[in-house]
């Protein structure tokens, strides 16, 4: 497509022609088509206007600089130059150019060029002797230069490091920057970034020299539409794209060695293989301002490698690691901000990704961490990763990075591919038997009678939901629909919470009935078990939902791991406080309450059994005992804690195949190895010489917390447990013999006003 543009010029033209005769004549000269890459000028005769201006000469003028002397400059015709000898060193001469406004019409006087003229007097011998030294158009370069040759001496503390800031940063005043003062600033920030140097130090001037070295791109001479500085360890380019013929761009850094062969590229296509690259898509051209065709007229693009992390320190994170180098590319004069085509970032890992971390595309936020700067994820989203690279789409333009989350590394792909498969076949034995063990329950109505059981009943259906909803979830997000996959997320999360918080009830129900023995009574104990244990998770849900509900979604990490396509949280911030802790929380309580019972019941058998005659049977009972515990409280969850360092393959692997078969302990000790159970499944489920026609469970019932007391008497520890032994099901737990076999004549009483229930010993059950 053709535009039509209007160009201004003045010509010098020395002729003894005519002004008609002078101005067809250029016409014709400038008859042609002209073109720079893709694009094209077509010039024709009848479309040039020629005419005639006077312009004046620059007039006499005088400049005093406060660092080389006093200077006066002659008449100076335009497009000119004037020359005066140096006063230091008069060999030398000081430049100032009569240039002109096109504009205007008009000569003018240019800032005079002093760089080969010395300083009247020498510049301090150290950094700290600088700071009251005003960087100047005069004496720019030298105070640079100085710098730079006082850094190998230099300490480096905090002063010196913000008197280098500060003199950097006087350079952004300057009108124009050099090419050679550009150079030389971005050297001394390079050789800054290279040292070692406490992180509370530089953390003090980073935003400072990020932001200068920003504004020197802008600043810095551009002969032509690009030009580029390249350091040791770091690269900046600058371009003036024009916004009609703006397709995309792509910066990348194709080879990189520290100190040698840094090699910074342009394409209007991504970059395949760079180390690091940045991809501005065509949408970006509505930033670029108008279409001039005066290059000078165009908006500046800058484009920065950062070959260094040390720089970019953040006190804040404390499990993660900036893992890439650091990218950076704005636009002149704009904000860009909420762009509907991303900018895609991608950057090569320092250090390989061998154990599949979780990543994160982050830019750095200036105003984080009280102005001092900080890793910010906000606008960034991770497209692809893999051991080597991490893609990034991101809608606005600032420095990138990628961290690498330490808190929550995965293992390698191996172990991750038998963990997943060990995961998988437990969750699914898991589920078989819970389901078995439901049905169990809820068919024979007298195993479901008690509170006990109760409660088993609301932990297995809680366990039984997460498993079949862990088994669907990698096949359910498959389907690529977002809000799928966060329901997904959102029911592994409650599941996973309700199977906590019945584990908890678990656990409050022991000690209620085994510590506090009778003494507590506690009106509609299910009902209220019930809105705890389903009720708490769910608010918990539902927090997160209002917060933000994209803290649920798709943690994918790569294409390398079929299994890694999972809908689960997010944000580890929220999968710390909701999941880590509110389960540490559980575990604690769990494993305080396992303790005392244990404990309780050790201490009750001590008194009531001659252990020198059972020691060997009672040892076993109370492992026995100890792991049905153990089980159903949930404690296994806890190998979680303990899976860092060197021991962590091996804790992970005992929290995946205990957890995950959790269901199938819940069977074998609670149906299995439960003698009532056994003999109501034998009464109502078998048939010939396995049936058991006339068998009566209990002949007498205790009471348990919940139940509905008038009146109890005061018992000891003793007591209770022995009736709480006699009463079968309607015990704390459902499981394994604990305790001994009382006499077949003893009996309990439990008053009750206006009935007595007696407790017969003969009905001889077991406590779990």
């Amino acid at each position: 497509m053709s535009q039509s543009y209007i160009c201004k010029a003045i010509i010098k033209a020395t002729s003894l022609e005519i002004q008609e005769v002078l101005s067809l004549r250029i016409k014709q000269l400038l008859n042609d088509t002209y073109k720079e890459g893709p694009l094209s000028l077509c010039v024709k005769p009848e479309d040039v206007a020629v005419k005639s201006i006077a312009l004046m000469d620059c007039p006499e003028s005088f400049s005093h600089t406060r660092y080389k002397g006093s200077y006066s400059w002659p008449l100076t015709s335009p497009a000119s130059e004037a020359e005066v000898s140096c006063r230091k060193n008069p060999l030398q001469s000081a430049q100032r150019s009569c240039a002109i406004n096109i504009e205007l019409e008009q000569a003018f006087w240019k800032e005079p060029n002093m760089t080969k003229c010395k300083l009247l007097e020498k510049l301090p011998n150290s950094i700290l002797g600088l700071q009251d030294i005003t960087v100047t158009e005069e004496n720019a370069e030298d105070v640079i230069e100085h710098i730079l040759y006082l850094l190998p001496d230099a300490t480096l503390h905090v002063e010196e490091l913000e008197i280098i800031a500060s003199k950097i940063s006087g350079i952004v005043q300057l009108a124009d920057v050099s090419m050679t003062l550009a150079e030389a600033a971005l050297s001394i920030l390079d050789y800054i970034s290279l040292q070692e140097i406490e992180d509370q130090n530089i953390r003090k001037i980073t935003n400072t020299i990020l932001q200068t070295t920003e504004e020197i791109g802008y600043k810095v001479t551009c002969a032509g539409r690009n030009t580029s500085v390249i350091t040791n360890s770091s690269a900046l380019l600058v371009l003036r794209p024009d916004p009609s013929t703006f397709g995309g761009l792509a910066f990348g850094i194709t080879s990189y060695n520290r100190g040698v062969d840094l090699q910074i590229n342009v394409q209007e296509n991504p970059f395949k293989n760079a180390l690091a690259s940045v991809f501005l898509p065509k949408s970006l051209k509505n930033f670029l301002g108008i279409e001039h065709c005066d290059p000078d007229k165009h908006s500046k693009i800058q484009f920065k490698f950062f070959g260094t992390t040390s720089l970019f320190a953040d006190d804040s994170l404390t499990m993660k690691k900036l893992n890439t180098f650091v990218v950076s590319a704005s636009v002149e004069n704009a904000s860009i901000q909420n762009l509907n085509e991303p900018v895609t970032v991608t950057l090569r890992h320092i250090d390989q990704n061998t154990g599949n971390a979780a990543v994160h595309c982050v830019f750095w936020d200036f105003g984080k961490n009280n102005g001092l700067g900080g890793w910010n994820t906000s606008g960034c989203e991770m497209e692809y990763t893999d051991m080597n690279y991490t893609i990034c789409f991101c809608n606005h333009l600032t420095h990138f990075g990628v961290l690498l989350d330490l808190a929550r590394t995965e293992i390698d792909v191996t172990h991750d591919h038998i963990l997943t498969v060990i995961s998988y076949a437990g969750c699914g034995a898991s589920s078989l038997f819970l389901g078995i063990t439901l049905v169990t329950y809820l068919t024979l109505e007298k195993l479901r009678r008690d509170n006990p059981s109760k409660i088993l009943l609301n932990l297995c259906a809680a366990l039984l939901m997460l498993n079949m909803v862990f088994l669907t979830n990698s096949w359910l997000s498959s389907f690529n629909q977002p809000g799928l996959c966060i329901t997904m997320a959102m029911l592994l999360h409650y599941f996973l919470l309700a199977a906590f918080t019945w584990m908890c009830l678990e656990s409050v129900h022991f000690y209620l009935a085994l510590v506090k023995v009778f003494n507590v009574y506690v009106p509609k104990y299910i009902l209220k078990c019930c809105i705890a244990g389903w009720g708490i998770p769910a608010i918990v849900i539902i927090l997160v939902l209002i917060i933000n509900k994209d803290f649920y979604g798709n943690g994918s990490h790569s294409e390398n791991n079929p299994y890694s396509n999972f809908c689960w949280i997010q944000d580890s911030g929220v999968f710390y406080i909701s999941v880590v802790a509110y389960f540490f929380l559980i575990f604690l309580t769990n494993t305080a309450m396992f303790i005392t019972v244990l404990l309780q019941i050790h201490s009750v058998k001590t008194r009531t059994q001659k252990r020198s005659r059972f020691l060997k049977r009672s040892v076993l009972q109370d492992l026995k005992s100890a792991f049905s515990l153990m089980f159903l409280l949930g404690l296994t969850w806890g190998f979680a804690f303990f899976a860092w360092g060197e021991v962590r393959i091996f804790f992970l692997y005992l929290f995946s195949i205990f957890n995950t078969l959790q269901g199938f302990f819940i069977f074998v000790f609670h149906c299995l190895m439960k003698d009532e159970v056994v003999k109501q499944c034998r009464v109502h489920f078998c048939w010939g010489r396995f049936r058991l026609s006339n068998y009566s469970d209990w002949s007498g019932s205790g009471a348990t917390a919940g139940s509905t007391p008038k009146h109890l008497n005061r018992k000891s520890p003793s007591q209770a447990l022995q009736s709480l032994n006699s009463n079968g099901t309607s015990s704390t737990s459902n499981g394994s013999d604990l305790l001994p076999r009382s006499s077949p004549d003893r009996n309990f009483k439990i008053g009750k006003k206006n009935s007595v229930h007696c407790i017969d010993w003969n009905a001889t059950g077991s406590i779990w």
